[in-house]
């Protein structure tokens, strides 16, 4: 039997996850919280084997309850679940110690298997956050890549990542779009087409496009 906190502090979404929980037969909730604090006092008294935890709660938010709870009680598995798939809540809550990130979109069976499969020490992460995760880490990774071009004699080095921004440019697309492409900020961007364009000495964007199907960049 798998046993489970809820921390979540909509009521509405907290009985509804309850329900669903408690229709399988081999997971039972213990209790249920409204905050984080909540929540690991709950721990202290349970000890259950996985927490489902939300984000957005007030007193202590899920992040925050994750590291106390994960602090304490390592062997306590934290499964977030949110609304939430932007980058830097991900990032916090993994770093934090959660075990698992999933999103309240999921149906029913996944939630139901996200939960087992936490319990069994699997690291759990929804695909609608994993793919852009391992996209970011593959361009980081392409960053590396080099490739020489030659301005007034002298060879310039612009990195994969450079290149593909470049082939954007070509394509008409605008800081914002390329920016959420390589999901980056659209200030980084903005700075890394300013020193493209610096490297290879020219005056603008315009230039920098006609420069790269002259010379067969892109």
């Amino acid at each position: 039997m798998t046993t489970v906190i809820i921390a979540e502090d909509q009521k509405l979404l907290r009985e509804s996850f309850k329900k669903v929980i408690e229709s399988n037969s081999d997971i039972k909730v213990l209790a249920c919280a409204t905050n984080g604090l909540e929540a690991y006092d709950l721990c202290k008294k349970y000890k259950p084997n996985v927490v489902l935890m939300d984000l957005i709660m007030p007193v202590c938010n899920g992040s925050k309850a994750t590291k106390l709870i994960k602090t304490d009680f390592p062997h306590i598995k934290v499964l977030i679940l949110s609304a939430s798939n932007d980058k830097k809540d991900v990032t916090d809550a993994i770093r934090n110690g959660a075990d698992g990130y999933i999103l309240k979109s999921i149906s029913t069976e996944e939630l139901i298997l996200s939960i087992k499969s936490t319990s069994l020490g699997l690291g759990v992460i929804t695909k609608d956050i994993l793919n852009p995760m391992v996209l970011n880490i593959h361009n980081e990774n392409k960053k590396s890549l080099k490739r020489n071009v030659s301005v007034a004699g002298i060879n310039i080095s612009l990195t994969e990542r450079e290149l593909h921004i470049v082939s954007m440019i070509v394509d008409g697309k605008d800081n914002k779009e390329i920016g959420a492409s390589l999901f980056i900020a659209e200030g980084t961007v903005k700075n890394i087409i300013t020193e493209i364009i610096s490297k290879l000495q020219l005056k603008d964007r315009t230039q920098l496009a006609v420069y790269a199907v002259r010379n067969e960049l892109v």
